[in-house]
């Protein structure tokens, strides 16, 4: 099974898993060249190069132990909740030009020195090559840009009690999440994490100046896999921007949706400037309720059933575990993030 890590691990690697965004410390960008003991890696002749170039057709890959995978998170989830955007368009083409390397892989070497990791000792050589590839992706906004609920709501803004619905933005270079765990038949997990060459716009909500529910990549990636599943009557608990609602009523093996959502300036935001913008709206109910009073009395009446209740891994063990419990036959249950959950789980 997976690893149980430390919970407070769990809570730092939320903040980027979560719809709730901070305003984050900005740290003056440090040289990470200077965080290696050693510069021959600059030198494009040099055995580092060669062992980094031939990394990926390696064929043999050293398993991480417990330990390992836990310091590996832990450095990546300090790195995403105080320094994200550290690494600079500027820091990525230099060194790729400088140590003659792809993109990607500077991305990669540069994120790795950040953290810390020295190339010149072994237990850090083995993160680098063998688990940083499987982590680290080059995401490209055109694979979003074209996904029908952001083309209709990422124009729209406005304000409803404490609720404001605006745009954020993830800046080019800033690493963020982009799906759920990756979990290994050893039983490793790993984070699936993500940057853009260019900047990237996404819908978001605050409440009192903190950012509190969006659609990222990362909510695309993780909630589109439970709409492909979706059919017939749909329940879902927690609006939110409604992401996973709008994408059901474009299906048309999917009757109704329902949804649970207990804000009442949420669902007043959502009515007055996101509904006249969603397909099928008479195929939309909301209903303003409690989801744990809900769910006993009207889970068999509906073929699929998705939760969305949590900001982050941090707050959503309890209210998954609550929901489970809760489950009866004859019904699809669907989560959000709850590879991430089980993997926190076992």
């Amino acid at each position: 099974g997976c690893f149980s890590f430390p919970f407070p691990l769990g809570m730092a690697l939320s903040y980027q898993f979560s719809r709730l965004r901070t305003t984050k410390r900005r740290w003056k960008s440090v040289n990470p060249r200077l965080h290696f003991s050693n510069w021959s890696y600059l030198n494009p002749f040099s055995p580092f190069r060669s062992r980094f170039s031939c990394a990926i057709i390696e064929d043999e890959v050293n398993p991480m132990t417990h330990e390992q995978n836990e310091r590996l998170l832990t450095l990546l989830s300090e790195y995403l909740c105080f320094q994200a955007d550290a690494i600079t368009p500027a820091d990525v083409a230099a060194f790729s030009a400088d140590a003659h390397l792809p993109q990607e892989d500077a991305y990669r070497m540069l994120l790795s020195a950040k953290l810390g990791l020295d190339p010149d000792r072994a237990e850090d050589w083995l993160l680098i090559r063998d688990a940083l590839p499987k982590i680290i992706r080059r995401c490209d906004p055109a694979d979003y840009a074209q996904d029908e609920y952001l083309r209709r709501i990422a124009p729209i803004s406005g304000q409803h009690g404490h609720a404001t619905l605006t745009q954020d933005v993830i800046l080019p270079m800033e690493l963020f999440v982009r799906d759920d765990f990756l979990l290994l038949d050893d039983g490793t997990c790993l984070p699936q994490l993500g940057w853009f060459d260019t900047s990237f716009r996404f819908p978001a909500v605050k409440e009192n100046n903190l950012v509190w529910m969006t659609v990222t990549p990362n909510e695309i990636n993780t909630i589109q896999p439970c709409v492909r599943q979706s059919h017939g009557k749909v329940l879902t608990f927690g609006l939110g921007l409604g992401y996973y609602a709008f994408h059901c009523l474009l299906k048309p093996d999917v009757r109704r949706v329902t949804v649970v959502e207990r804000d009442p300036d949420i669902i007043s935001l959502f009515r007055t400037l996101l509904l006249p913008h969603f397909p099928r709206p008479d195929a939309l109910e909301i209903i303003q309720a409690d989801a744990f009073d809900f769910a006993p009395k009207h889970l068999p009446a509906y073929d699929v059933v998705f939760t969305d209740l949590w900001h982050d891994v941090a707050d959503g063990l309890p209210l998954y575990q609550r929901m489970k419990a809760l489950e009866v036959p004859g019904v699809k249950y669907l989560y959000w993030i709850e590879q991430t959950l089980r993997c926190y789980l076992r």
